[in-house]
């Protein structure tokens, strides 16, 4: 499946596909998937929802969740640099 930008871009598959996953995470398929790993985080301050379903999503597969503050990207270092420091200490960036 492509990435899921809008609806309207999904074929009937896709939807079901969807449905698929969401029925193996409720049957508990992924449990403990991010186990141990650390998730860096980076959300605009308007993206509430997305940021704690992200939160919550990560945690329940037995992730770290972790928040940087929305203005954390606005310093005078290349984005490209501070995503390569992270990759030292975490396992997993989010840029939203």
């Amino acid at each position: 499946m492509k990435d899921l930008i809008r609806l309207t871009e999904l074929q009937s598959g896709d939807v079901y596909e969807i449905f698929n996953i969401a029925d193996e995470i409720s049957n508990g398929k992924y449990n403990g998937l991010l186990h141990g790993k650390s998730v860096i985080l980076f959300f605009p301050a308007s993206s509430v929802r997305t940021r704690v379903t992200f939160e919550k999503g990560i945690d329940l597969l037995g992730g770290q969740p972790i928040l940087f503050p929305d203005d954390a990207l606005e310093k005078k270092e290349d984005i490209r640099d501070v995503c390569g420091y992270l990759d030292n200490w975490a396992d997993l960036e989010i840029l939203v």
